[in-house]
């Protein structure tokens, strides 16, 4: 039996900082996934199917002149429609809700329904810093979020905090949305045999203010007076890699390494070999939050029990005391008080990490969030037949 096909439209498919997506786009069984981009990444990417990919721009003014008369003037080119209808798609399913904007009149062209999810920051950054930003979508997106609102099928959000911010600050009518958590493949990220790394300590993330680096180097010069032999391993880029460097060196010393980023197979590595995981972020003035945070996910996929702050939507992922520690909001000597309880204490890190591995597979197990989603497709289909009175 032929699958039924849907249009995944993201910006740039994939930077690899979007494997979520990428999950989501190619993890599906009973719907086949064509992925519409308006232009290639431009750094670490994770390359989709060439057969099930078109990219409109590939540079160039024509490219360019295209990608901003479809952003700008709403005029989706034709050769992105030819291609569209060509598939015979279900529906249109946008990833982050700017590109929702940009996607809704591809979805009337087509006569199909549109599904828009919201992923983290184009959801929780205020209007003031949106239409302060570099990214002409994101500034777009304020102008056309009622039509939007009213026009899109369903909204997909990963977490009870990221829908209560899409629908008090967006106005996103509460119906419409789904909550549908990312999930995580349990074959992919279990336990191996190699022995962790006591005294270990793994970060991975951007290097920007938001993820609070800066508040663990602050929390493990506090540790490092109980404990001289903890080490720290960074993995992640940003713009603040030259300073959380200069800084680590001067908390840590040797004791710190800096790898950049890296790819998923290289942080699974790192993660059999950690002991503790941390990733401090905090709620930006301009809104950013964690709305989930996957790699907290990854951690105790792999019975590394995770320590943050209790920040956006992470409470919802690490359950403080049973699958991990939430320090209150930049409380530097909480979160080291939790890391050196880890660090003290071996058969309560053990019983954490067994109960972080169950918690995900009862509730972030990658198999059942994406059969959730094909169960939303089949809904918005059937209700888009029923108003249109054609059989599906």
């Amino acid at each position: 039996m032929m699958r039924r096909r849907v249009i995944a439209f993201v910006n740039q498919p994939f930077p690899i900082s979007e494997t979520f997506v990428y999950r989501q786009c190619f993890g599906l069984e009973r719907y086949e996934t064509y992925v519409l981009g308006t232009k290639w990444p431009r750094g670490p990417a994770i390359a989709p199917p060439p057969d099930r990919v078109f990219v409109l721009s590939h540079g160039g003014f024509w490219g360019k002149w295209q990608e901003v008369g479809w952003k700008v003037l709403q005029r989706v080119p034709e050769e992105v429609v030819q291609w569209a209808r060509a598939l015979e798609p279900a529906l249109v399913h946008a990833h982050f809700g700017p590109y929702g904007a940009i996607a809704l009149p591809l979805a009337k062209r087509l006569g199909v329904p549109l599904i828009v999810s919201f992923h983290g920051t184009d959801a929780t950054m205020k209007d003031a810093y949106v239409l302060r930003s570099s990214h002409m979508a994101h500034r777009l997106y304020v102008l056309h979020r009622r039509r939007l609102a009213h026009a899109v099928t369903r909204v997909v959000v990963q977490s009870e905090f990221l829908r209560d911010v899409v629908t008090l600050q967006h106005g996103f009518p509460p119906e419409k949305i789904s909550i549908i958590r990312h999930g995580i493949d349990l074959d992919e990220f279990k336990p191996s045999d190699c022995a962790y790394t006591w005294g270990h300590i793994l970060y991975v993330g951007r290097l920007v203010e938001r993820k609070g680096l800066h508040f663990l180097l602050e929390a493990m010069r506090k540790v490092k007076t109980r404990f001289s032999d903890v080490r720290l391993t960074v993995i992640g880029d940003g713009p603040m890699r030259s300073r959380y460097e200069n800084m680590a060196r001067s908390i840590l010393g040797d004791s710190v390494t800096f790898l950049g980023a890296q790819p998923q197979n290289v942080v699974r590595k790192y993660l059999e070999q950690a002991y503790l995981f941390c990733m401090p972020s905090i709620t930006m003035p301009s809104g950013e939050a964690e709305t989930l945070g996957v790699v907290f996910l990854e951690a105790m996929a792999m019975k590394v029990p995770p320590v943050s702050f209790r920040s956006g939507g992470i409470p919802e992922v690490i359950l403080h005391g049973k699958t991990g520690y939430l320090a209150a909001e930049k409380n530097v000597d909480e979160l080291a008080q939790y890391l050196t309880l880890l660090l003290e204490d071996e058969a309560l890190r053990n019983r954490m990490g067994e109960a972080g591995r169950q918690w995900v597979a009862q509730e972030f197990n990658l198999k059942r969030q994406n059969a959730k989603l094909e169960a939303l497709y089949d809904e918005v289909i059937a209700e888009h037949a029923r108003t249109h009175g054609y059989a599906w």
